[in-house]
C-alpha cells in the first residue's frame, strides 16, 4: 500500500508548517466538506465551491476572505499559527464588536514543569474539548461563572435535561434533544471559554483536519454557538518576504523553543488520566464514582456526560507523572490499588475502553511536558499512536468518534505542556495500557523521524471515523517497521511486543469485561487463541 509521506514547508528556522498542504489542494469542495463533517464540523458547501473556484484564495494567506452577500449572519476570520489562535477578527460588524479579538497573539517567556522555556499561548483554545469537564459546567455547556467569550451571556438558556439516570439512557431535554446529542464543540472549553472558545476550537479543528496548521479560517455563525466554515486561507510563506503579522512573531517564538530541544528530548515527562466507569452487574445501572472517589486524589472521580451535573460518574486514575515509561506504569498500578481500596463495594464492575455502555464516552488521556507542541508531533501520535490502539478498540468504541476521539484532540495545559486526548480509555487492560504509554513515550521522543502519514489518504481517514479497520491494517506494517528502528524502540519492545502480535492476530479488547481483577495482579494470561486482547 503506498502511504502518505509529510511534504513539509521548512520555515527559516527548520520548523514544518502546514505539511498536509498536498492534501488540501488535491481535495475538491465537496471533499473538503466531507472530510469536515467527518470531523463534526459543519461546513457551508457553496461558499467552499466558490473559494475554489478562485485559485489565489486556495494558494495563498489573504485578508479579503469576502463575506456571503445572502447571510446577514456574523461571519469571523481566524488567524492560527502552529495550531493556536493568533486573533479573531468579526467581519460586517460595527464598533461595538471591538475590532479585532485577540487570541493568542502575544508570546512570552515562561517555564514549565522541567524548567524550559514554553511558547505559551494566552487565550486560544486549541482544538480539543472535553469528556472530563473539568471545569464542573452545568447541564448546558457553561461553567457557573464562565464570561461568555465574545458576545456575553446573551443565549446561554439551551433549555433543562430531564432527570439523572444511573445508566447508560439520556436524560431528554425539554426541547426533545438529549444531552449527548448536543454539538461536541459547544460543550466544554478550556483557555478560552464559552463562544470564544467554540470557535476557536472549530478553526483549529477545521485546518487540523484538512492537513493544515496555518492560516486563516472564514466561519459563520450559525446560532447556539454553532459555527460553519465557508473558507480555508493556508499560510505560505514567500520566498525573500517576511511573513506577515502575527505570524511572524509566532513563528520566531516557536523557532526559539524547537532550537532548545535537544536529540532524543530527556527531559520528557508523562502523566496521565484515563478514565472508567463503576457499573451494578445485577441493574446494569452506573453508579457514580464520587459515591466511593474523591475529586482529587490519584484516583478520584470526575464530570460525566451531559445531564449528569453535579454527581460526577466517571472514576479516573491519575498517577504522578514521571520521564520514564517504567517508572510511569509503576504509579499506574499504585493508583489502581488506591482505587481497589477506596471503592470497597466488591460486587461494582470497572468497565474501561471508548464506549462500555451507551452514552458514556470514556477517554484515555496522555499529558506531556518538555516538549513543544506542534502539528507533526500531534500527526505522528495520530498515525504511529491512535491507529494501532484503532486496530485493537472494541467494535463499540466506534460510536466514540467523532464527538470524541478525533485525530488531534489536544489541550494545552498551565503546566506548560499539553494533553493529547485522541485515545479511549486504555484501562481495558494493563497489556493495552503498557503498550500505549511506552508506544507515546517512544513516539514522542523521536517523532522527527516518524514521517508517514497514512490516514491523510482520503479513504483511511474516513475508515478511521467509521469504524471500518480493513484499510488500516494494510497500512499498519509500515509504520511498525519504522517503530522498530528507532534508536530507543529495544528498551520499549517488552511493552510493544504484545501489542503487535495481537494486532497481527486480530485481537481486540472487550468493553463489556470487568477490569477489576487484571488491574489486581489475578487476570488470566494472554493466550495467543483469545478472540478478546485480556
Amino acid at each position: 500500500m503506498q502511504l502518505a509521506r509529510l511534504e513539509p514547508i521548512l520555515m527559516d528556522g527548520g520548523q514544518v508548517m502546514n505539511e498536509g498542504l498536498h492534501l488540501f489542494r488535491g481535495l475538491a469542495p465537496d471533499q473538503i466538506e466531507h472530510r469536515l463533517r467527518r470531523c463534526g464540523i459543519e461546513a457551508d458547501p457553496v461558499a467552499l465551491a466558490r473559494q475554489a473556484r478562485n485559485k489565489e484564495t486556495k494558494d495563498h494567506i489573504t485578508y479579503s476572505l469576502g463575506q456571503d452577500s445572502g447571510s446577514y449572519r456574523q461571519h469571523y476570520r481566524v488567524a492560527v499559527f502552529n495550531l493556536a489562535v493568533l486573533e479573531c477578527r468579526p467581519f460586517g460588524a460595527g464598533a461595538a464588536m471591538g475590532g479585532v479579538l485577540r487570541g493568542s497573539g502575544e508570546i512570552r517567556n515562561g517555564v514549565d514543569a522541567v524548567g524550559r522555556i514554553e511558547y505559551r499561548t494566552s487565550q486560544a483554545y486549541p482544538g480539543g474539548q472535553g469528556e472530563d469537564g473539568s471545569e464542573g459546567r452545568r447541564a448546558d455547556g457553561w461553567s457557573g461563572d464562565e464570561q461568555a467569550g465574545l458576545a456575553g451571556r446573551s443565549g446561554a438558556g439551551h433549555g433543562q435535561l430531564g432527570e439523572q439516570r444511573e445508566d447508560g439512557s439520556e436524560g431528554r431535554r425539554a426541547d426533545g434533544w438529549s444531552g449527548y446529542e448536543q454539538a461536541g464543540l459547544a460543550e466544554r472549553s478550556g483557555e478560552a471559554r464559552g463562544t470564544a472558545g467554540v470557535l476557536y476550537t472549530t478553526a483549529v479543528r477545521a485546518l487540523y483536519s484538512l492537513g493544515l496548521d496555518s492560516g486563516e479560517v472564514e466561519l459563520r455563525a450559525m446560532g447556539g454557538r454553532r459555527y460553519a466554515v465557508t473558507g480555508i486561507a493556508p499560510l505560505m510563506p514567500v520566498p525573500g518576504t517576511p511573513l506577515p503579522e502575527p505570524y511572524r512573531t509566532a513563528s520566531a517564538g516557536l523557532d526559539r523553543l524547537l532550537a532548545l530541544e535537544p536529540p532524543g528530548r530527556p527531559g520528557l515527562l508523562m502523566g496521565m488520566d484515563p478514565e472508567f466507569l463503576l457499573l451494578r452487574a445485577s441493574t446494569g445501572r452506573v453508579v457514580p464514582a464520587s459515591r466511593h472517589l474523591p475529586t482529587d486524589g490519584i484516583a478520584g472521580c470526575d464530570a460525566g456526560p451531559p445531564g449528569t451535573h453535579g454527581v460526577f460518574p466517571v472514576a479516573e486514575l491519575r498517577p504522578a507523572p514521571r520521564g520514564e515509561p517504567r517508572a510511569l506504569l509503576a504509579q499506574l498500578m499504585s493508583a489502581a490499588r488506591e482505587a481497589d481500596r477506596l471503592i470497597a463495594d466488591r460486587s461494582l464492575c470497572w468497565r474501561a475502553g471508548g464506549m462500555p455502555l451507551r452514552g458514556w464516552a470514556l477517554g484515555g488521556h496522555l499529558h506531556f511536558s518538555g516538549v513543544t507542541l506542534c502539528a507533526p508531533l500531534l500527526r505522528a501520535l495520530d498515525n504511529y499512536l491512535a491507529l494501532p490502539m484503532f486496530l485493537l478498540e472494541d467494535v463499540r468504541a466506534a460510536a466514540r468518534r467523532p464527538r470524541y476521539g478525533v485525530l488531534g484532540d489536544f489541550r494545552r495545559q498551565p503546566h506548560g505542556g499539553f494533553e493529547y486526548r485522541t485515545l479511549p480509555s486504555f484501562l481495558v487492560s494493563p497489556v493495552i495500557a503498557k503498550g500505549a504509554v511506552a508506544l507515546a513515550h517512544l513516539i514522542v521522543s523521536h517523532y522527527e523521524d516518524l514521517p508517514l502519514r497514512p490516514l491523510d489518504r482520503e479513504d483511511l481517514h474516513a475508515a478511521y471515523y467509521s469504524g471500518d479497520k480493513t484499510p488500516l491494517r494494510a497500512a499498519w506494517p509500515p509504520l511498525e517497521a519504522q517503530l522498530r528502528r528507532l534508536g530507543g524502540y529495544t528498551a520499549a519492545a517488552r511493552w510493544l511486543g504484545p501489542l503487535w502480535r495481537a494486532i497481527a492476530a486480530r485481537r481486540t479488547w472487550d468493553e463489556a469485561r470487568d477490569i477489576r481483577a487484571s488491574w489486581l495482579g489475578s487476570a488470566p494470561s494472554v493466550s495467543g487463541a483469545q478472540r478478546h486482547l485480556e
